[in-house]
């Protein structure tokens, strides 16, 4: 708050026995003169100015402490700003992460679809050898039962002729 000057108590001091005078007059139910509402005015406005300074104190002081807190925002959004940046290149290393990740599941996935062909091909070919393989035996079974009823077939004719040249 701003402290009365040299200059500003010497005013009060010559004017406050001139005011005395006009509060007696007035108490007493005297007319005033213009001159003694020229010294109320004068005493008014000097308390009117006193009062403005001290509101001007006031609004200089808040002007002074929103800075400061300002200052304090400020700060902290440039904190705050930081923070942002450091999340943001967590999200670019995450991201890349990602695409290496999802670049990686390609690969799998190509060398699944590798496999999965290859897989199909032997599929084919074990068909294809089962079919072979069974054709094979089939041809083979054929064979065996047809040797085995000439076999046969040679055993029981011989039997019979033994069986006829033994009875005979």
């Amino acid at each position: 708050m701003k402290k009365n000057t040299k200059i500003e108590n010497q005013l009060l001091e010559m004017i406050q026995p001139r005011i005395q005078l006009i509060e007696n007059k007035f108490s007493l139910g005297e007319a005033l003169t213009d001159q003694d509402v020229n010294t109320l005015l004068v005493k008014s406005a000097f308390h009117h100015i006193n009062h403005l300074d001290q509101r001007l104190d006031e609004v200089a002081a808040d002007v002074a402490q929103l800075r400061i807190d300002f200052c304090g925002l400020e700060g902290k959004f440039i904190e705050f700003e930081g923070r942002f940046h450091v999340l943001e290149g967590k999200f670019h290393e995450l991201e890349g992460r990602f695409h290496e990740l999802e670049r990686r599941f390609y690969e799998l996935e190509n060398r699944f679809y590798a496999l999965e062909g290859k897989f199909q091909t032997l599929e084919a070919r074990f068909v294809s050898f089962e079919a072979k393989i069974e054709a094979t035996i089939e041809k083979n079974m054929k064979s065996q039962i047809k040797w085995t009823f000439g076999l046969m077939t040679f055993c029981l004719t011989l039997f019979k002729i033994i069986d006829l040249v033994v009875h005979n």
